[in-house]
């Protein structure tokens, strides 16, 4: 039988593009279809952290050295509380030698970068916006809101939290995604200064009055910053109407420890974007024929384990060895074991995501306190040994580095 001619790949985000490269490495024709007119428009966003799981993820597809040397080698992982009372602290070495993989922060737009130049310029086609799809027993065709069509052996809905693809697939209806009654207020700064903000340490503050405020240096001269913001605290004084954005950051977080209010101070005020946090409940049926959905169209999750960038790039790699490998003919079963592979880990993360986040919606002062010492007394240990369980399950190292092939020349 034949093998896989041509793959569509709706969405060039982090999924879709890791999946593409991926496929390219194994010298399957891709091409990618973005709904976004412009390079510009895909370069988005503030940082991030990727974690061990995810470069050893990246090392299958030949692009964890590219990606570690745009990015910030992370050596501790600190909990504090709004008092400046530290929590937990975790150390990040004795993983990152164990598996062989280090923890870093880097610009979502670095990291899109990398990928990008991994799949060719050529590869992408802009203002390409999905309107659904058709199929039959030889392959499947995309169609666009211009009136073209694409078409290949297998599609791959990557477009995201509110895929066309994924509505498509479920004939146009089904739940909207659920929302978490908070909202990331993510911004980069120019902060020099390591006695302000040290290199190596990601910092993960918990307060009260359902406040959380996250904060990272990404160079020299930049920090990274994420100010977290319940719908309550919302209602009870951040105020985006009457003042500005990082006015209304800076009042919110005006009692908090240094160096949270020079953070905020530093910003310039469109550096500041508000993202309302949503994800979906675990759910089975990504595929259907020759459709597949990954990344956030499949499982979308909250910040809270800082993986939702990274499962979207597992899921891309695992997809693309997967595809790699396969006939033409089996492309229905082979995005079924897809599916099979994948879901429990994601529900996993998607679960324990969650509930974090709950966390962070208390308000009273007393609860607020229990936390805190819930915190003190579990986080460095079984919190700890946790979320490592979860992160790096033993799957990733055995999976084998993908032949380079077709490439992003």
């Amino acid at each position: 039988m034949a093998r896989i001619g041509k793959a569509l790949v709706i969405g060039a985000g982090l999924g879709g593009l890791t999946t593409a490269a991926g496929l390219l490495r194994q010298g399957v024709e891709t091409e990618v279809f973005e709904a976004r007119p412009t390079p510009g428009r895909l370069l988005t966003g503030g940082g991030f952290m990727l974690w061990h799981n995810v470069f050893l993820s990246l090392r299958r597809i030949g692009l964890d050295e590219a990606v570690a040397a745009n990015a910030v080698r992370i050596r501790h992982h600190e909990f504090r509380s709004d008092k400046n009372r530290r929590l937990a602290r975790w150390d990040l070495d004795g993983p990152t030698d164990k598996c062989g993989a280090p923890a870093c922060v880097l610009r979502r737009s670095s990291l899109h970068k990398v990928l990008t130049e991994a799949v060719g310029d050529h590869r992408i086609r802009l203002g390409a916006r999905c309107t659904g799809y058709t199929q039959d027993a030889d392959g499947v065709t995309a169609h666009f809101a211009d009136g073209s069509t694409a078409r290949g052996d297998v599609l791959i809905g990557a477009d995201g939290l509110r895929s066309t693809v994924r509505a498509t697939m479920r004939k146009g209806f089904e739940p909207p995604p659920r929302y978490a009654r908070y909202t990331a207020w993510q911004a980069i700064t120019q902060l020099p200064g390591e006695d302000v903000v040290p290199t190596g340490t990601f910092f993960n503050l918990w307060g009260r009055g359902g406040l959380r405020f996250l904060y990272c240096r990404l160079g020299e001269n930049e920090v990274y910053w994420d100010a977290v913001t319940s719908d309550r605290a919302a209602a009870a004084g951040i105020d985006t109407i009457g003042s500005t954005r990082r006015d209304a950051m800076a009042h919110a977080y005006r009692h908090w420890p240094a160096p949270v209010p020079q953070i905020i101070a530093s910003t310039e005020e469109e550096a500041i974007l508000p993202v309302p946090i949503h994800d979906r409940p675990p759910a089975g049926g990504w595929s259907q024929g020759r459709v597949v959905l990954t990344g956030d169209a499949a499982h979308p999750m909250t910040l809270n384990l800082s993986q939702g960038a990274g499962q979207s790039i597992e899921s891309g790699v695992v997809l693309a060895g997967l595809l790699g490998r396969a006939d033409s003919g089996d492309v229905p079963g082979v995005l079924r074991q897809f599916e099979q592979t994948r879901r429990e880990r994601t529900a996993d993360m998607v679960t324990t995501s969650w509930k974090i986040g709950t966390l962070g919606l208390i308000h009273h002062p007393l609860l607020c306190g229990l936390r805190d010492l819930f915190m003190r007394t579990t986080f460095d240990s079984i919190a700890r040994g946790q979320s490592y369980a979860l992160m790096l399950d033993g799957r990733l190292e055995r999976g084998p580095v993908l032949p380079a092939g077709g490439g992003g020349e």
